[in-house]
């Protein structure tokens, strides 16, 4: 018998604490022992967790690769009828995450849509709203990062992560909605997102701010290439997105031309004005 869910931890080098914090707040969830599987990839770290090989969690190890190819080599070895990814140094609120396993239970939706926080959070009362993942797309602003939403494992189809690029998130996501027909958004804080130093979005490394910037351009183009109308909201906010992060990484005007250059050519500028959001609209008019 398949199990429910598989929760798919991916690690390198956190601090084992950190790792310790995530396994036990996913053993915290109100789910059978037939019903879960957790599945640790571990990504060539360093040193071996001593958690490795204890009852209850799967341990796989690569040869580093990067966070794509983790990914992928959890859900290649999957059972799961839905999948979650969790990243090691991150946790879930496990009285808040039961209302993602109601709507998976009660409604069997393709995808179940939540929220994050960088605070504690607790169970309270919270709305839903059913809709489709393409629907969701043309009308909402999407949080790209694959680990805010549960969805079945059926859908992927051949979709995975693309492997040796930074932000992988954005080209994957916009993809699993497409193939979402029923998705269930959920206002829930059932998410623990922690910012620390040694994170590649805290790198002020030279060469790992170019390859950030190169991999947006690149995701930009693919998700272009995909030729869907369904799309476009998500293509305008990353370029969006995009020509904030040339400023906010570089300050040099000189890059910010170069790289604008490069969008015009493109297609991707000007933008169209659009109220998305608020800033969107005013760089819309501006740009």
């Amino acid at each position: 018998m398949e199990p429910l869910i598989t929760f798919i931890v991916t690690y390198h080098n956190e601090p084992e604490a950190f790792l310790q914090a995530c396994l036990e707040s996913i053993q915290a969830l109100p789910l059978r022992e037939d019903e879960v599987e957790i599945l640790v990839v571990d990504d060539g770290s360093e040193v071996l967790p001593t958690f490795a090989g204890k009852a209850g969690i799967r341990y796989i190890r690569q040869e580093q690769a990067g966070l794509s190819a983790a990914r992928n080599k959890g859900i290649k070895y999957s059972q799961g009828q839905y999948l979650q990814f969790v990243d090691a140094d991150d946790y879930i609120f496990p009285t808040v995450y039961e209302k993602v396993l109601e709507q998976i239970r009660d409604n069997n939706p393709d995808l179940v849509l939540f929220k994050m926080t960088k605070k504690a959070a607790k169970a309270t009362k919270c709305t839903s709203k059913n809709t489709s993942g393409p629907h969701f797309l043309q009308h909402h602003n999407l949080r790209a990062a694959a680990w805010g939403y549960a969805f079945k494992r059926e859908i992927l189809d051949d979709l995975r992560f693309y492997p040796g690029i930074f932000h992988e998130d954005e080209l994957f996501t916009p993809q699993i909605f497409l193939r979402a027909n029923t998705l269930v958004d959920l206002d829930a804080k059932a998410y623990f997102y922690r910012q620390h130093e040694g994170t590649i979005t805290h790198s002020k490394s030279s060469d790992k701010v170019r390859k950030r910037l190169d991999d947006i351009h690149f995701t930009l183009r693919e998700l272009c290439a995909l030729d869907n109308p369904l799309l476009n909201r998500r293509i305008r906010q990353l370029t969006l997105d995009y020509l904030q992060r040339i400023w906010t990484l570089t300050h040099s005007p000189r890059e910010l031309r170069r790289r604008m250059k490069e969008l015009r050519k493109e297609g991707f500028l000007p933008l169209p004005v659009r109220f998305y959001s608020l800033r969107y609209f005013l760089a819309s008019l501006f740009e």
